[in-house]
């Protein structure tokens, strides 16, 4: 069983709180550096690190619909729909990350945690980014609005976890008003 691989002192700050396992996780959560927070986890992250970035790579068009976490220092989408509405890798992906990397003087070890929907995209980014050398990339295994409630009155729904859900700082935005992809997605 794989636990989170954190300082001491901010695994000692989460009293309380579940810490996010591999084991517990489907397999199109896990990563291969093996990096787990839940939103909670994250929130408290970035808190105690404030030279983290946080980099959100859900399409413009969920940014549009359902807002952003205050945390998020880019918007670096890794899919975006095509015309035929399916979502396809984007092009602009890894020249996003390179442009932010750039602009920001971020080193291979410097904490980077990648939030989306609901933990599935983050992970194939952090693996994608992974491949270029960074060490530090955590995924938020919740994402920003939540896994899917199985059962009961509200099955379907994305209220069973999530940033939002956790009632963590947000606010609406408008992808259009961050930086383009390429430019390095700043919001």
């Amino acid at each position: 069983m794989k636990l989170i691989l954190a300082p001491a002192a901010f695994l000692l700050s989460l009293v309380g709180a579940t810490l996010v396992h591999a084991a517990d996780l489907p397999a199109s959560k896990q990563t291969a550096l093996g990096l787990y927070l839940s939103a909670s986890e994250a929130a408290g992250f970035m808190a105690e690190h404030p030279s983290a970035i946080m980099i959100d790579v859900r399409t413009p068009e969920e940014i549009d619909e359902t807002g952003i976490a205050d945390e998020v220092d880019a918007l670096i989408p890794l899919a975006i729909v095509d015309k035929s509405k399916r979502l396809v890798f984007n092009p602009d992906f890894i020249p996003g990350i390179a442009k932010l990397v750039q602009d920001r003087g971020i080193k291979a070890d410097h904490p980077i945690v990648v939030i989306c929907r609901s933990g599935n995209r983050s992970a194939q980014a952090v693996d994608a980014l992974s491949q270029y050398g960074f060490t530090q990339l955590y995924t938020v295994t919740d994402g920003y609005e939540g896994d899917r409630a199985a059962s009961g009155p509200n099955a379907g729904q994305r209220d069973v976890n999530g940033w939002k859900n956790a009632g963590l700082p947000w606010h609406n935005q408008k992808a259009a008003s961050c930086a383009p992809a390429r430019e390095g997605g700043a919001c």
